[in-house]
């Protein structure tokens, strides 16, 4: 079995207690979807290791932005025009 999106090779399966809420909202959001309920967690992994990723780049660049004296997105802008 593949992923659909990485094309990787599946290699390990995990289970997951989900109230009863959350197991009907992933059945609702695959409904909807199309997707398969794996499809979707593994979507939701994928995009929670990004937002973490983005954290922490934040966090090791808000300081070398602030010295730079960029302190919003129009000071960024600003210097690269």
């Amino acid at each position: 079995m593949h992923d659909s999106i990485e094309g990787a090779p599946m290699e390990t399966t995990l289970t997951v207690r989900l109230s009863e809420r959350e197991s009907a909202a992933l059945k609702k959001l695959s409904k909807a979807t199309g997707k398969s309920r794996s499809e979707i967690v593994r979507e939701a992994i994928r995009n929670e290791t990004f937002r973490a990723r983005l954290t922490s780049l934040r966090a090791k660049l808000l300081p070398r932005a602030r010295a730079a004296g960029w302190l919003t997105e129009d000071d960024i802008f600003r210097e690269m025009s």
